[in-house]
Parts: C-alpha cells; structure tokens; sequence
C-alpha cells in the first residue's frame, strides 16, 4: 500500500474493506486448524473489534461477499498464517502514524491498524516465543513458512485488486 495515497477519500475505506472481509473468514479458518487450547488465545488477540468500529465511524459497510483465504490444513499451517497477520499488528504501528498525519486518528477510522498500541511489540515477542515452541520440527516449520507465504500473497492480491495497483516487488 502507498502510504502517501492512504488517506485519500475512496482509497483508505477500500483498504478496510478487504480487511473487512479477510479477517473473519481468515479467523475462522485458524481457529478450525487450532486445537481448542489456543481459541481463547485467538480470541484474545482478535483485532476485529477494532475494525467493526473504523467500519462504522467511517460508513464502510461490512462486506458481504465471501472472501477466498488459503486453505490452513495442520495446526503448523495456522502458526504460519497467524505469522502474516500477527508481523500485520507492527506495521499497523506504521500506517497508524501515517494515517493520523493524513487526518484519521485511532478513534477515527485507524482502530484496527493502531490494534493493542504500545502493547503490540510485547505481544509479538510473545507470539516469536510461541512459534519456537510450537514449530519445532523441520516439517511443522516447512508448513508454517507454506502457510505465511500463501497468506500474506492471498492478502496481497485483494488489496491490489482493490486499489487497482501492484505491488513493488520486494
């Protein structure tokens, strides 16, 4: 996403929109790939909240259409997965600046990128901690790292089909 562009008139609630969409079909699909143990963990961690309310302060509605999210097949799959949007919560730290300076505050519009603030490196700290003990395999960790790249390319592509521009190759 260019930053520089987000904060313009149709541009920003198109951005919502996809992730409006993604995150409860993308949490539906980790949680029947969790065993029980971790869906309060999930649910704890869940920033849908927030972006029901950005939907609603800013007249989005929420999308009805279904959305595709990669199949998570093994628990090993779902850590992978949670990796893209768990790396998302930081680089919403990022786009909760630039989108403040192109006037949406937090309580305006960017709940769901600003997520849990200052407690969101502590919370990935203790996500990385996870991962090490959940992927110890050589196996589970192919899996995981299958998963994370099938996620992050299936977000990838909404967001380009949405704002009709593709992304720069890293």
């Amino acid at each position: 996403m260019d930053l520089r562009r987000l904060g313009e008139a149709s541009r920003y609630p198109r951005v919502l929109g996809v992730f409006g969409g993604f995150v409860p079909a993308w949490e539906n699909a980790v949680a029947d790939a969790l065993p029980a143990r971790w869906h309060g963990w999930l649910r704890a961690r869940s920033r849908r909240g927030f972006l029901a309310r950005d939907l609603h302060a800013l007249g989005i509605p929420v999308p009805s259409a279904p959305v595709h999210v990669p199949w998570i097949g093994s628990e090993a799959a779902a850590w992978g997965s949670l990796y893209v949007m768990e790396g998302s919560a930081l680089g919403g730290q990022v786009i909760t600046r630039a989108l403040s300076a192109q006037g949406i505050p937090v309580e305006a519009g960017s709940a769901y990128f600003h997520g849990w603030g200052a407690a969101t490196g502590a919370m990935w700290r203790e996500f990385r901690r996870l991962l090490e003990d959940e992927l110890q395999s050589p196996d589970a960790l192919a899996q995981a790292c299958d998963s994370a790249c099938r996620s992050f390319d299936a977000l990838t592509l909404l967001l380009e089909t949405a704002l009709h521009e593709r992304t720069a190759a890293a």
